[in-house]
């Protein structure tokens, strides 16, 4: 808009131009900004194209266009924003520094609104948008984020709905929160079980507790007299939790992290999977109990799926990278 000129007629008063836009009083800025404004998707996409291939030729080509077409849409898109764009280098049309700015800042909403597409593409033909997953959390998460980042590459228009705690039960999962997939210890009346992993747990204090100061093996009353860390959890409905005698002393805690922790501090002694303390038995930090028995226990891992038809493309496919058509492992 241009700026009304001081009326020498009045000195107090403004003229505006013939040739210029009036505004009511209640006209807003984003309307008066809007008019002059009003860019498309299709315009970014225009530039977008013709800076990755390098040239309006081969832009008009890749998008069917016509190249005057490709030239008036830049040129007109230019004249909205009131920056100029490109800037001839030699026989090659480059982006002026503006130019860079404004793309780079546009990309990602061009991405967005792809996204988008591929969304409603993918809901119109009746496939998956989300997928739901429940995983135990002794699953080693180097596993689980390498699969996950395998399946997005494949299918990037499908969102993996994440849910982590222990003892989960996949028959509550499935009922309960919708799962797909599940990753459990716990035994399933599902029809589609995979054995995929079996996860050494160890028994371990730090290495100045008591318990380390008695010269032979241990026995069942040495240990009932101090605090053993136990992993528990409702999450699936019913309170389950890690196997211990009725008379022992305990800590409950919600997560492998709180009974690393407990232990760290010299509180408690308790079994944690080997896999995820071998830096802190390698320093010394923790030692492993002399017990005559029982020193490991091993927690066996199922993936339990709750439909495997061949329609659903993208659950079979992130079963396949959890490991369901692979010999089960051990760490």
């Amino acid at each position: 808009m241009r700026r009304p000129l001081p009326d020498k007629r009045n000195g107090t008063r403004w003229r505006v131009p013939k040739n210029s836009r009036n505004f009511s009083a209640s006209t807003s800025i984003y309307s008066m900004y809007s008019c002059d404004m009003d860019t498309t998707l299709d315009s970014w996409e225009i530039l977008q194209t013709v800076v990755q291939l390098g040239g309006f030729a081969p832009a008009a080509e890749k998008l069917n266009r016509s190249q005057s077409t490709i030239s008036y849409a830049i040129g007109r898109l230019q004249g909205q924003l009131g920056v100029q764009l490109f800037e001839i280098q030699g026989r090659k049309a480059q982006l002026t520094e503006a130019g860079r700015v404004l793309l780079a800042e546009a990309e990602p909403h061009l991405a967005g609104f792809h996204q988008l597409e591929q969304r409603a593409r993918l809901m119109a033909s009746g496939g998956a948008t989300e997928i739901r997953l429940s995983v135990d959390s002794i699953f080693p998460e180097d596993r689980l984020f390498a699969a996950l980042a395998s399946f997005s590459r494949v299918f990037p228009h499908v969102k993996p709905k994440l849910r982590q705690g222990t003892f989960f039960s996949a028959d509550s999962e499935f009922s309960l929160y919708d799962a797909q997939l599940c990753i459990t210890g716990l035994m399933s009346r599902e029809m589609f079980v995979k054995p995929i992993l079996t996860v050494g747990m160890i028994a371990v204090v730090r290495n100045d507790h008591p318990l380390l100061s008695i010269r032979r093996r241990l026995s069942r009353s040495d240990l009932m007299q101090h605090m053993l860390v136990t992993i528990e959890s409702g999450a699936s409905g019913n309170l389950k939790q890690q196997p211990r005698h009725p008379a022992q002393r305990v800590l409950p805690v919600a997560a492998i992290e709180s009974a690393i922790a407990a232990v760290r501090s010299g509180l408690c002694f308790g079994w944690l999977p080997k896999y995820r303390i071998q830096s802190e038995i390698d320093s010394g930090v923790f030692v492993q109990l002399p017990l005559p028995a029982g020193q490991t226990r091993d927690v066996r891992l199922n993936l339990v799926c709750r439909d495997l038809s061949t329609s659903n493309t993208e659950v079979n496919a992130l079963a396949e990278l959890l490991g369901m058509n692979r010999e089960p492992e051990a760490i």
